[in-house]
């Protein structure tokens, strides 16, 4: 998938994300603290999001961020991908999501 059509993807989410709350985008902006302009063009898929608008984006429109950016079938399995750690430094620490 091309960076366009993935920022095509989630400005589409966020905007049924903020059509089921029956938000105008002024209202989603000014409630998610963040410029008219700025919320339109990303909804329109013309301008990037940082990360941490993403979750600001998310909070305030009530969905998480994995609604937003869902790839559907992109997903890896990093544990299957059987990769050797680095030789210096400590592993991450991995938080389990409760099973659904």
């Amino acid at each position: 998938m091309s960076p366009e059509t993935f920022r095509r993807k989630v400005a589409r989410r966020i905007k049924v994300a903020r059509w089921r709350l029956g938000l105008t985008q002024t209202e989603a902006a000014e409630k998610i603290r963040m410029g008219v302009k700025y919320f339109m063009e990303v909804e329109r898929g013309t301008h990037d999001l940082g990360l941490e608008a993403l979750f600001r984006v998310a909070r305030g429109l009530k969905v998480s961020v994995a609604d937003l950016v869902d790839l559907g079938d992109a997903h890896v399995d990093l544990d299957a991908l059987k990769l050797s750690p680095p030789k210096t430094g400590r592993p991450p620490k991995v938080r389990r999501s409760p099973s659904r």
